[in-house]
């Protein structure tokens, strides 16, 4: 049983629909409970014959998980919940908490679509309203059955509906006499008839008899005294005129009694209709919200007498196990109703107040996530968005940050363009809050794929912040927000000198060890080492990582990231041993510290996949890449950038491995797909053309590799230059077709041009050059050149035993006289 709400204490009847929900699940997967025709707007108990079904029927299952759809998020937690209940994925990246949606939810679907760890499962879905988001959530075939609760009838195209109508009279007479035993049951008759039989009516209007054992015929009087001024306030309301009336006769007496607690109801009626955690209200304490709520908070004794006053009326409905208070989302209709426009404010800001009291810790750490998760549907629902209050924003900022980290991407995106446009309007393009938000927007939409307004809005917010004198702080950050973007571009020059200017600022304003400084510096190590400069990104990098451990410890993903550009920059300036050995321990630390699934450990994996290629060991090397590549496209899909350099490397192992039709097509598709995501001339769409262009070459189908080699070396020159060391290495390969191609002179002429250009670049025992000085001893020996031959090749063996392992590919090549192929791995961006 995982997220079973508790059992209604008070049902009564319903036996032959509950009845129908078992014969119609026994012959359909897939039932979904509407309110009937006649009484469409709610209130008929859809959600609560669910749960009793659910209780009584819960030995007839492995499996039962209660999953709240009214907004995707809440199903993106519960499921991401039950993944952790089936041990699917961890309970969080750093040891606690909650798992990332974006690996857990696909994890238990496909758990649930296949039985593994449990069959026989029920789910439901309660409250779900859009038809095609949350069949998005069903898993597919699976040895299971689905309950679907909603108000909207299109569910009937889907499932096989079952109608919910009123109590049959019975029914009323039943409930209202459980709840006032001494009600005789023609008085019980009477009450039942004025509120039509809907069950929520009839419930609220028990547990008033219940409380204050009014005389029925006076309860009608004031029912027919409330039922006109309720049609005032709204002539067609979207709730029962019954239900509304029996809840104004408790408000009334709550207001008499505890005018704290009335004002609670309608503070609570500005969020969602979805628990409202108490912690919320405890955290609360010191912060002015309204006077008659204030003493509330201020008072444990004071807040728990409100809250048994509201649940004594059925306002609320409390529990315990989980610390969680909730009210029926038409009771919250007919509160907001009721509430003028500047009341409704009053109270929307006095909501605003209590979420941003209740902050969270850091959106990154897992541990805090269970507390965003409880407080988003909130956040949403009170539009917490259209605050101006400095504490709220910041409230707003991390919570789309949250989302991102959680993985709900979509979901951060969406969040972050609403606030950036609700923001713009209140405040203006030069407020800090805009200039920050539309940062954060700017990072979510690349993303998610759409760069363009991006890079856009990362260019505006520096020219702002140079222009508007903002803190060092924000405008540092808008340099290295810039930096960001021109990368994702392709256009590494411009990156690198916003990320030394950014460094070099951080450093002089901030001091060396601020936090702000070394994030500048990481980024600024990323910019040399994509401009080929790797031996000048490594020793920043190593101090970076050294600084980055004394000040976030060893563990902190921000020391883990830093750590593997560290690892990049080794394996790049040619210690392919030394590498492969220091990204095994760092693999090992993100896997304990993050969890397999986090996008910093798949990143890491990536590295360390690499690495063992590098280091001769193609068999781990390709075992890892395909895995991580498996992982990135479940996660992210497969236009993810993480998921498309991960398929570039797996293009290679594949080749590598003899899988030359298996490498073949995920290349072409890699380069489709890069072409989409960053355009034709980025480096990662040249380098998957160029390693594309090796595997057609391994096919003998030679023309074509020269054609798509030619290009890719070409556009890549003009991007990145003609001694960045990438287009040198594509330089090598252009000579190994011209060597299949038997065209010895040219292969020659390319090898004996690029050599001296590499030897000056990455330096004359790098392996790289080793494997040019090896090409072209085979060069030398095809055009009859014999002793130079010999020269260059006793050069690359004794070079090659220098920096490499015995029983190295290259080193082997190189003696048994075959041509090297080097391979060209995408750097992170």
């Amino acid at each position: 049983m995982v997220n079973v709400p508790l059992r209604n204490t008070s049902f009564v009847g319903r036996t032959a629909l509950l009845q129908a929900v078992e014969d119609l699940l026994g012959a359909r997967d897939t039932v979904a409970v509407l309110p009937h025709a006649l009484h469409g707007l709610g209130g008929v108990g859809k959600s609560q014959l669910a749960l009793e079904y659910v209780y009584r029927h819960q030995r007839d299952y492995k499996l039962i998980c209660w999953i709240p759809a009214e907004r995707e998020s809440l199903i993106l937690t519960a499921l991401a919940g039950l993944a952790v209940r089936l041990r699917l994925t961890p309970a969080g990246q750093d040891g606690g908490g909650a798992p990332a949606a974006d690996t857990a939810v696909p994890a238990v679907l496909e758990a649930l679509s296949t039985g593994v760890s449990y069959d026989n499962w029920l789910l439901i879905f309660d409250n779900a309203e859009n038809v095609e988001v949350v069949r998005t959530y069903f898993p597919a075939n699976g040895p299971g059955k689905i309950i679907v609760t909603s108000r909207n009838p299109d569910w009937e195209r889907v499932a096989t509906p079952l109608p919910v109508n009123v109590f049959e009279r019975e029914e009323s007479i039943e409930l209202l006499r459980k709840r006032s035993p001494d009600l005789s049951p023609a008085d019980a008759d009477l009450l039942a008839a004025a509120l039509g039989d809907l069950p929520l009516a009839v419930e609220q209007a028990g547990a008033w008899r219940a409380v204050t054992g009014m005389l029925v015929g006076e309860y009608l009087e004031l029912l027919e005294q409330r039922s006109p001024e309720i049609l005032q306030l709204d002539p067609a309301p979207d709730y029962p005129v019954s239900v509304a009336a029996a809840w104004d006769i408790s408000l009334g007496r709550i207001k008499e009694n505890n005018p704290g607690a009335r004002d609670l109801l309608d503070i609570c009626a500005c969020m969602a209709p979805e628990p409202v955690p108490l912690s919320m209200l405890r955290k609360s304490r010191g912060i002015d919200i309204t006077p008659n709520v204030d003493p509330i908070l201020g008072e444990a004794i004071q807040l728990s007498r409100a809250i048994r006053a509201l649940t004594q009326f059925s306002l609320v409905r409390l529990d315990l196990r989980t610390d969680t208070l909730q009210m029926h989302r038409l009771l919250q209709n007919v509160l907001l109703a009721k509430l003028g426009p500047d009341e409704h404010e009053r109270m929307r800001n006095a909501a605003h107040q209590l979420l941003s009291a209740a902050k969270p810790g850091h959106y990154a750490s897992s541990q805090e996530w269970p507390a965003y998760q409880a407080l988003l549907p909130h956040v949403l629902s009170s539009q917490a968005v259209t605050s101006t209050d400095t504490f709220v924003r910041e409230l707003v900022y991390d919570t789309a940050l949250f989302l991102y980290y959680w993985g709900n991407h979509t979901g951060a995106a969406d969040l972050a363009r609403q606030t950036y446009t609700a923001w713009l309007a209140a405040s203006g393009e030069e407020n800090i809050h805009v200039i920050r938000i539309s940062k954060i927007l700017a990072f979510l939409l690349r993303v998610v794929g759409e760069a363009d307004e991006s890079i856009r809005l990362n260019e505006e917010a520096l020219e702002l912040s140079r222009r508007v004198d903002v803190a060092p702080e924000d405008l540092i950050d808008s340099m290295i927000e810039l930096a960001d973007a021109r990368r994702f571009q392709g256009r590494f020059a411009e990156a690198r000198a916003l990320g030394q200017e950014a460094t070099e600022w951080a450093t002089s304003q901030l001091g060396p060890e601020d936090s702000i400084t070394l994030r500048a510096a990481h980024s600024w190590g990323v910019d040399l080492r994509l401009c080929g400069q790797v031996r000048e990104a490594l020793p920043m990098d190593e101090e970076t990582a050294r600084l980055r451990e004394e000040v976030f410890g060893p563990a902190s993903s921000l020391t883990l990231n830093t750590l593997n550009g560290l690892a990049i920059d080794m394996r790049e300036t040619g210690d392919y041993p030394a590498a492969r050995d220091f990204q095994e321990d760092v693999y090992r630390r993100a896997r304990a510290a993050l969890g397999d699934d986090s996008p910093l450990t798949l990143n890491i994996a990536g590295t360390l996949a690499v690495c063992r290629r590098r280091d001769g060991a193609i068999t781990d090397a390709t075992e890892l890449s395909e895995m991580t590549l498996n992982r990135f496209v479940t996660g992210y899909g497969p236009d993810h950038p993480g998921s498309l350099s991960t398929a570039i490397n797996v293009s290679i192992d594949r080749r590598l491995t003899g899988d030359l039709e298996g490498s073949r097509r995920l290349g072409e598709d890699t380069v489709d797909r890069c072409a989409k995501r960053f355009g034709p001339d980025h480096v990662y769409t040249l380098l998957m053309k160029a390693n594309l262009a090796a595997t057609l070459r391994a096919l003998r189908e030679l023309a074509a590799a020269q054609q798509v080699q030619d290009d890719a070396a070409a556009r890549l020159a003009r991007a990145v230059g003609h001694r960045h060391v990438t287009t040198l290495t594509v330089a090598l390969g252009q000579a190994n077709t011209a060597y299949a191609q038997l065209d010895f002179d040219r292969a020659h002429e390319i090898d004996a041009a690029h050599l001296p250009l590499l030897t000056e670049t990455a330096g004359d025992d790098h392996p790289v050059t080793l494997s040019c000085v090896s090409n072209l001893a085979l060069d030398l020996r095809r055009l009859g050149r014999g002793e130079e031959a010999d020269e260059m090749e006793r050069r690359a063996v004794e070079g090659f035993t220098r920096v490499v392992r015995e029983d190295h590919p290259w080193l082997l090549a190189a003696r048994r006289r075959r041509r090297i192929e080097c391979d060209i791995a995408p750097l992170p961006l």
